[in-house]
């Protein structure tokens, strides 16, 4: 029986934290290739002709916020990210792409409706949360972005190159994902470009990691052909920026004036583990600077727990 997928992500750095918690529905009826508009296919990724297509809708809500280095003035801080909060209920619709009962490509769609300013409550989330663990609070949420009715809308497109063996017992297996994306809405606008490079055992059951929030509730889907299940993986993602409301100035918006990069990117690497209906996996990301003001490199770790029912 086709089975629903429940996850919750969190990762945390210096600048950030975001906490998504996703639905995944049972899959829909299978439906023949024929019947589903076609969408173009990039052939030298090495993907077969698929003969039918499973489709899943999903649902999530989530918490991202953002804060400068230096959390501990109240004054305004002109050369760094300022603070905001973004908080969003996401709506996806996935295609899963087999070949003779082998998913071979994972498409996602997912919009994202939210607000961020004051009323994503970023400020009592991270500051409780603080007060929570014992750690000094920010001192500068009243300088954050104002309200503002956020919409952004995600595709992003994953392939199977086929699975290669390395060792017959115990099936010790190496495969690369590529994938393609892009964004666009009020949030962010941009495009992306990536793959990962896995080895571990029984690497059909996903589509590799799921990506740190935002992203999309489709990146969690696993399947449980045995009871256990592992890979190492490794991976980048580059994006082509040419918006982004949480750096971008805006008069009626607030906010530093920052000088935005147009390239960025991450790699990153980490380990995921299915144990029947559940699947464990922690990545830790290295991302590019995306400003010149504060030409640093972030890092940070992001866990995600997927459970099957």
């Amino acid at each position: 029986m086709p089975a629903s997928r429940r996850s919750v992500n969190s990762s945390m750095c210096r600048a950030s934290a975001t906490r998504r918690c996703s639905n995944v529905a049972p899959s829909l009826q299978p439906v023949q290739r024929s019947s589903v508009p076609r969408l173009p296919t990039l052939d030298f990724f090495g993907e077969p002709q698929s003969d039918s297509v499973v489709r899943r809708v999903g649902v999530s809500i989530g918490q991202n916020i953002y804060t400068p280095k230096n959390t501990s003035t109240p004054d305004p801080i002109l050369d760094d990210r300022p603070y905001a909060g973004w908080s969003y209920v996401g709506f996806a619709l996935q295609y899963i792409y087999t070949k003779d009962n082998e998913p071979i490509r994972l498409d996602s769609l997912q919009l994202d409706l939210g607000v961020v300013g004051p009323a994503a409550g970023g400020r009592f989330v991270q500051n409780n949360f603080h007060h929570l663990i014992g750690v000094d609070q920010s001192e500068g949420w009243d300088n954050q972005l104002h309200n503002r009715f956020a919409a952004n809308f995600m595709f992003e497109r994953r392939w199977r190159t086929g699975r290669f063996k390395i060792i017959e017992d115990p099936g010790l297996e190496v495969d690369f994902i590529p994938s393609v994306g892009g964004a666009v809405g009020n949030v962010e606008v941009y495009g992306s470009v990536g793959g990962y490079i896995r080895i571990g055992n029984d690497l059909r059951n996903d589509f590799g990691p799921p990506r740190p929030a935002p992203s999309l509730p489709g990146s969690e889907t696993f399947t449980a052909n045995d009871d256990f299940g592992w890979y190492l993986f490794a991976g980048f993602q580059g994006q082509v920026y040419a918006y982004n409301m949480l750096i971008d100035r805006h008069a009626f918006h607030g906010g530093p004036d920052l000088d935005r990069r147009i390239f960025t990117g991450d790699v990153s690497a980490g380990l995921a583990i299915i144990f029947r209906n559940l699947r464990l996996s922690y990545t830790h990301i290295v991302r590019a600077p995306e400003f010149k003001e504060r030409n640093r490199i972030e890092q940070y770790g992001s866990i995600s727990l997927a459970i099957r029912y």
